[in-house]
């Protein structure tokens, strides 16, 4: 198998209007073992199959390239799940012996702001969402070599929008290679700062297994492509093979540098590994 990023690069060709035979439609997508089509509410489209490759079009009166982050999240993951892999709702930071490991939490802000302080205090590359992992071999893990993005909280902010009046920034961080495979240490699942703080605790299967399905990226393309009864095996397979742990916030408490220094030296006991560049 080879990396995602490699399988999404633009053909330049006209997405079709509608796929041949999809097993499930929506207003906005079309999907199938076949392909993956996607349109937005703006008119913007974008293609994905294993045998044509990647095509998009942009919404009329948006400019050249409108649909390129679409690229990296939906086709990235759609691409995924037909290759055979599963996409994920996660953040990744890599550390210095080049593995991966992923977080995740119940909310977008809460991971994508954990990952970003990992950055800072420890100078490690890191990686946007979605990442993809193979379900039966975590050596298997690839990113889509975007800068790591945050939503917008203000109005007014330094970091420029992913796209044209977009809700996510693009921040200016060291970027995890999406070109090459990696092998990922663990998954660590964020609490959300509603009970009390909790240092890395290994989890126990069944709460790892709906742990993965709450982080699973555009599941219901998977289970279109898959089949409920393939995709449910594996999430099984995948909470078995993929070390998991959760990390509490204390109430009211917010990911800063000083936190995510505390939290890398719990990962360094767990997965045998500092986190200085």
């Amino acid at each position: 198998m080879d990396p995602i990023l490699g399988l999404i690069t633009a053909t330049g060709l006209v997405p079709p209007l509608h796929l041949l035979k999809p097993v499930e439609s929506t207003p906005f997508f079309e999907v199938g073992p076949e392909g993956f089509l996607m349109t937005t509410p703006s008119g913007g489209r974008l293609h994905y199959s294993p045998d044509a490759g990647l095509s998009l079009a942009d919404p009329p009166g948006r400019p050249e390239g409108d649909m390129l982050p679409f690229a990296r999240t939906t086709g990235f993951a759609a691409a995924a799940w037909l290759d055979g892999r599963v996409p994920l709702r996660a953040n990744a930071v890599q550390l210095t012996d080049g593995r991966l490991v992923l977080i995740a939490s119940d909310r977008d802000d809460l991971h994508e702001a954990m990952t970003v302080a990992l950055a800072d205090a420890c100078g490690l590359a890191v990686s946007d969402a979605p990442v993809v992992i193979d379900p039966e071999d975590i050596s298997r893990v690839c990113t889509n070599g975007s800068p790591i993005t945050l939503r917008r909280t203000e109005k007014q902010s330094t970091e420029p929008p992913v796209r044209e009046g977009a809700r996510r920034l693009q921040l200016d961080r060291p970027v995890i290679d999406g070109r090459v495979l990696h092998l990922c240490a663990g998954l660590i699942c964020m609490g959300d700062g509603k009970g009390p703080a909790a240092n890395l605790k290994e989890l126990a299967l069944m709460a790892a297994i709906a742990e993965i399905k709450k982080h699973v990226f555009m599941p219901s393309i998977g289970t279109a492509i898959w089949g409920a009864d393939t995709i449910n095996a594996a999430y099984v397979v995948l909470a078995n093979s993929l070390p998991m742990f959760r990390f509490a916030l204390g109430p009211h408490q917010k990911p800063s540098e000083a936190l995510a220094t505390d939290l890398m030296g719990q990962i360094a006991v767990q997965f045998g590994q500092g986190g200085e560049a």
